[in-house]
Formats: structure tokens, C-alpha cells, sequence
């Protein structure tokens, strides 16, 4: 193997944690105390609104406008949930918190390969975490969805990824990262190994299997 492409989102950074803390920081500025149950519904409907980004079906910026006034909607929130947004976008940019394991295998993976960042995001802000987070340097490149044009799990994304990889080879290049419509789905349709970080065990109902499955970053040294 020599390519590796990693996804960020809770495979080395733990959204979920990282989305918590930045609603708590920014619902200070709104006066919102937030419950658990409330910040439930808001990982659900953001989760089921990417998921329809990667299928194509709306917007990154649909995200952005729908998420938040979803939640306030629901909970009966007098609250302008673009104007939460915009806070929440600056408030979770320095937000990070390392799924375990992640720093190790960062160090791990750079030294052995060239490592590259691949993500549904937006480039300002995953350069903003993973500077936060002293990750930045480990990588060659980041491909961010925003920057790109595409989205995983596009071969657009990916053959524009390839494009930009100097000497790439199809043959020797992976994709690790936890979601199974994104990462295994777009590495399988590229024809590159897949790695599928899946931790929570979930069980593989689609028609794309990954290469390698694992429940621990560790396990990744026992692959590559």
C-alpha cells in the first residue's frame, strides 16, 4: 500500500462529542439549556440530512439552513436557527476530541504513507480542527467535499482526489473510515481498498463489504 485516504468525522475526531460541546457553547449565547433528548433529535436529523447529501438529494448548505430550525421547531424554540448555525460554525471549529487511538495511528499512518484527509465538510473547518487538534502537519493534502465540488461517495470526489495525488496508483490505495454509504460505498465504486472503522458493530446490510473491518484504530497496524 503506499495512498491512504482518511476519513475525519468519528473515525480519528469524535463528531458526536465535538457537535455536543459546540451546542452547549453556542445555546450560553441563546440563553438554551439544552437536554440529552433534545440533543439526540438534533444528531438524527443531522445524521438523515447528510445522508441525503451524500445521495445527492439536497445540499450541504441545505444542512446548514435546515438542521437547527428543525430542532427549534420541534422543541417550540423562539430561536432564528440560522443565526444559531452561524455561531455553532464558529464555536466548532476549534472543537476536537480524539476518537482513542487516533493520535497513534495518525503518527503511525504518516510516517509509513502518504496520508490524506478525505471529508464531507467544509475545508475552513476541518483545517481549523485538526490545526486545533496538532493533526494538520500529518497529512499531505486535504479533500473536503466544499473544496472538491463532490461529495463522498461520488466518483467525482474521488477521481478529482486522484487527480491531485502525485504518481497515484488505484492498485495501492485505501480508504479507512467509519461510514459504510460514504467511505466503503465511494472507495468501492473507485475500485480502491476499503477499511470500514465500525466500532459500534453495526451489522452490513448493503451490498458494499469492505476489504478490511475493524472496531479499533489499533487493529489498523495488524492491516497495514
Amino acid at each position: 500500500m503506499k495512498t491512504v485516504l482518511l476519513d475525519i468525522d468519528d473515525t480519528i475526531l469524535d463528531f458526536h462529542e465535538c457537535a455536543k460541546a459546540t451546542i452547549l457553547r453556542a445555546g450560553e449565547d441563546f440563553g438554551i439549556e439544552f437536554t440529552q433528548e433534545m440533543i439526540n433529535y438534533y444528531m438524527e436529523q443531522n445524521a438523515f440530512l447528510w445522508g441525503q447529501y451524500e445521495k445527492g438529494i439536497i445540499t450541504r448548505e441545505d444542512i446548514f439552513q435546515t438542521r437547527f430550525p428543525l430542532l427549534f421547531k420541534e422543541y417550540g424554540f423562539d430561536v432564528d436557527g440560522l443565526e444559531f448555525e452561524k455561531a455553532f460554525q464558529v464555536y466548532f471549529k476549534t472543537q476536537y476530541k480524539f476518537v482513542d487511538g487516533a493520535v497513534e495511528l495518525v503518527e503511525y499512518l504518516s510516517k509509513k504513507y502518504d496520508l490524506y484527509v478525505a471529508s464531507n465538510s467544509l475545508m475552513q473547518t476541518q483545517v481549523s480542527r485538526l490545526t486545533s487538534a496538532g493533526l494538520i502537519n500529518k497529512f499531505k493534502k486535504l479533500f473536503v467535499s466544499d473544496d472538491i465540488g463532490y461529495q463522498k461517495p461520488t466518483r467525482e470526489f474521488f477521481e478529482e482526489c486522484f487527480s491531485k495525488i502525485p504518481d497515484f496508483d488505484r492498485e495501492k490505495t485505501i480508504i479507512i473510515g467509519d461510514s459504510l454509504s460514504s467511505d466503503i460505498k465511494g472507495g468501492c465504486r473507485v475500485g480502491i481498498k476499503t477499511c470500514w472503522f465500525n466500532p459500534k458493530k453495526i451489522e452490513n446490510n448493503t451490498e458494499f463489504k469492505a476489504d478490511y473491518e475493524i472496531t479499533s484504530l489499533k487493529e489498523i497496524k495488524n492491516i497495514l
